[in-house]
């Protein structure tokens, strides 16, 4: 992993002009948003083809549509935040100059991510079932979860010191602002008893 976050960093500092930022998100788009969900989908279609859970399809596709949206509209907003606050892209080889702790990353550390599984939840769900869906976003989640916690965190502490090391412990990893307020509410009970 070290070789991983040493290569990053030897993308950070430079200047890159908007064709090259764009061209740089290219692959990432690829395989995050069309060979990994469709590798995920095959997995989570064959699993779910044990559970015999059944939704009115009305409801699964209400479910996708809005997930969809929700899932487009935030990694929109998480890629503007670090396009225009950070200087950069979510890409490593185009990475931001500026630690950005704005828009969706003030509530949670990793919106991309977040996003990215709503829109796996949503595939899941237009290609087949409701129960496909949330096996994609599980599958996703362990999947993304394993690349942040193994390299791109410690590549951010490598960048950003002492202004990472607070934000990770300020904002919540993926979560809801509200389930973190609820975390930090029951650590604050357990302090006083």
């Amino acid at each position: 992993m070290k070789s991983v976050i040493t290569l990053y960093l030897r993308f950070t500092g430079r200047e890159y002009s908007p064709l090259q930022k764009i061209l740089s998100m290219v692959p990432g788009f690829i395989i995050f948003l069309v060979i990994s969900p469709f590798l995920i989908f095959q997995l989570s279609l064959y699993i779910s083809g044990f559970i015999p859970v059944v939704f009115p399809r009305g409801i699964e596709l209400g479910i996708m549509v809005v997930s969809f949206l929700i899932a487009i509209a935030l990694m929109t907003w998480a890629l503007l935040e670090l396009w225009f606050k950070g200087n950069g892209t979510p890409a490593p080889i185009t990475p931001t100059h500026r630690l950005v702790t704005t828009g969706p990353y003030k509530w949670s550390r990793n919106p991309i991510e977040l996003g990215t599984n709503i829109y796996f939840l949503s595939l899941g769900i237009f290609f087949d079932a409701l129960i496909t869906g949330f096996f994609c976003m599980f599958f996703g989640l362990v999947l993304g979860t394993a690349y942040i916690k193994l390299i791109e965190e410690k590549e951010m502490v490598v960048r950003f010191g002492e202004a990472y090391k607070k934000y990770l412990q300020s904002v919540p990893f993926m979560a809801l602002p509200f389930l973190f307020k609820l975390k930090a509410e029951s650590l604050n009970k357990e302090d006083i008893v």
